[in-house]
């Protein structure tokens, strides 16, 4: 078998289930979050004074949830924008699963060993997760879109929630 290319995924954070319109919920998700403990500070400053539990507990919210809301909201961005992008100038391609094994955590995910290619695309491996699926198994093929300045890739059936998987013949 021919020795591919060996490409990590891109780091970036981002957020699953994210289409390609205004994405109000994740949109008001983040904001939530980032103003949940400057609303109770606020309150808590109101009420008693300059030092109050409500106070404390409000500052202590906002050290926490603030970045989150605001990394929810970058994430959201970045997501959007990279399906533009793929819609834009992505190549189609094919991502065969070599490898699948569950992870075996909690929320139990699936570990992946794809090969990737194309007719414009070299073919190269990836490794990928993604959430639990029992048809995620050896030799199964995935649509994907590569991107060919980066070589980051989508894959459709996972992370695109505007994908509408073509019907198989009966």
């Amino acid at each position: 078998m021919k020795d591919f290319p060996y490409h990590p995924r891109m780091g970036l954070v981002e957020v699953v289930g994210v289409g390609r319109g205004r994405n109000v919920g994740w949109r008001l998700l983040s904001l939530a979050f980032a103003l949940a403990g400057p609303i109770v500070a606020w309150f808590g400053y109101d009420e008693d004074g300059p030092v109050s539990a409500q106070l404390v507990v409000g500052s202590l919210l906002t050290l926490l949830l603030t970045p989150m809301g605001i990394g929810i909201w970058r994430g959201t961005t970045r997501t959007r924008a990279r399906l533009l992008r793929l819609d834009e100038v992505g190549l189609p391609a094919t991502a065969e699963i070599l490898a699948a094994r569950s992870d075996g955590g909690e929320d139990e995910h699936v570990e992946m060993l794809l090969r990737i290619s194309g007719p414009d695309v070299p073919p190269f491996r990836a490794e990928y997760r993604c959430g639990m699926n029992p048809s995620y198994v050896r030799g199964r093929l995935l649509t994907a879109v590569v991107d060919p300045d980066d070589g980051s890739f989508l894959i459709r059936e996972v992370e695109d929630a505007n994908f509408d998987p073509p019907s198989t013949p009966d």
